[in-house]
């Protein structure tokens, strides 16, 4: 009887910290507050420590950990530091699990797109093919080899698996058609680039070279983006963060350059550049020369954008909040246009953007303080 009491007592134990961890879905899909991943880590390193051989506890608590890692302000260590934990517990996962999925798909994650690591990740894909959590790194690896063909193949397998968000997918068509052809697109981050080059795998735009700004920093990568554009590119001194975009627009093949409005939050990629960029929607157009961005700005909403699905969203949508703060995006070029039609005296364009704009500036922490400023 003492025994059942004591393996009773474990049970409730374990199923009490079962109770308490949750799956933990990628960032760019669903975002919590940093606390609840603190909670989180915390909780699936308990049921780690006590069930070492569970595959899906340690992937949950390596992906709330790398989560907590990337997005906590607060965490002031440095990089190598931070890459040190990961890489740590990715090595756990391997001597405990070294033939399992997971095990092998994070230690690829734990050090990025490093592809002196590209075994673990051939190796993870090998034992469970039909996973779609690698999808995104074999679209990234596409990308830097520049094998369009894989980047295509892999992008519509992430449409085909269901993770691709149809709102994003309307935002990216919209930020792709403002653009002059040919035009090179600067991009910063998952919202902005996958959806992007989702659509190009379906034929839309195709003209347009879509460059992620943080990807732009692997040499290896620039390299090849530089010789393609022919950029002069000098392995030993490599171009720092903000002079990037201004050395792409004086790429030999004189491609317009278009910076994202998502890149603003990347300071420094613009910070030095930000006197020659021209607002023509859901874009800057980096421009040396006078431009007349007002121009462009109307066709882009008057013509080229497809705005329905703002007040029209008849599709289900995986990721709602992010979507909500993407199309946030559209405030300041709709003020801009507001302002435009109002003082022309267009008052039926002038209360069509209206309506638009008091939907998406409901993305906003305080959507009050745009919507006061129309009256």
């Amino acid at each position: 009887m003492k025994y059942i009491l004591i393996g009773a007592l474990c049970l409730l134990h374990v199923c009490s910290l079962a109770q308490k961890a949750e799956p933990i879905l990628p960032y760019a899909k669903e975002r919590k507050e940093i606390n609840w991943y603190r909670e989180q880590a915390s909780a699936w390193k308990k049921i780690v420590d006590a069930h070492p051989k569970d595959a899906v506890a340690w992937n949950y608590y390596f992906m709330a950990t790398r989560i907590l890692i990337n997005q906590n302000p607060d965490d002031q260590r440095s990089a190598a530091e931070k890459n040190k934990q990961l890489v740590g517990i990715a090595e756990d996962m391997l001597r405990e699990l070294p033939e399992s999925y997971e095990a092998n798909y994070c230690r690829w994650q734990a050090e990025g797109n490093n592809m002196y690591n590209y075994p673990y990740l051939q190796k993870a894909i090998s034992i469970a093919p039909e996973r779609t959590d690698h999808i995104d790194y074999m679209i990234n690896i596409g990308e830097m080899t520049r094998s369009i063909s894989q980047r295509n193949t892999y992008s519509l397998k992430k449409i085909e698996a269901g993770q691709m968000s149809a709102g994003m997918m309307y935002y990216n068509y919209n930020m792709l058609q403002g653009l002059d052809k040919k035009a090179i697109l600067i991009t910063a981050g998952d919202h902005d680039t996958y959806p992007a080059w989702a659509l190009q795998a379906k034929g839309v735009r195709e003209d347009v070279l879509v460059l992620n700004i943080y990807l732009l920093q692997l040499q290896d990568y620039q390299k090849l983006i530089f010789s393609e554009l022919g950029i002069p590119h000098n392995p030993d001194k490599a171009p720092d963060a903000e002079s990037i975009i201004s050395l792409i627009s004086k790429n030999g093949k004189q491609r317009p350059v278009y910076v994202a409005l998502t890149t603003a939050g990347c300071e420094k990629y613009i910070r030095n550049i930000e006197q020659n960029l021209y607002l023509c929607g859901l874009t800057y157009r980096y421009d040396t020369s006078a431009f007349d961005n007002v121009a462009q700005l109307k066709r882009n909403f008057e013509n080229a954008y497809a705005l329905d699905y703002i007040d029209k969203s008849f599709y289900d949508e995986i990721s709602p909040e992010w979507v909500r703060m993407l199309n946030a995006n559209y405030v300041v070029p709709m003020f801009k246009l507001y302002e435009h039609y109002r003082d022309s005296g267009d008052i039926k364009h002038q209360a069509w953007i209206r309506s638009k704009l008091e939907l998406v500036a409901q993305g906003l922490e305080d959507p009050q303080s745009v919507l006061s400023k129309l009256d």
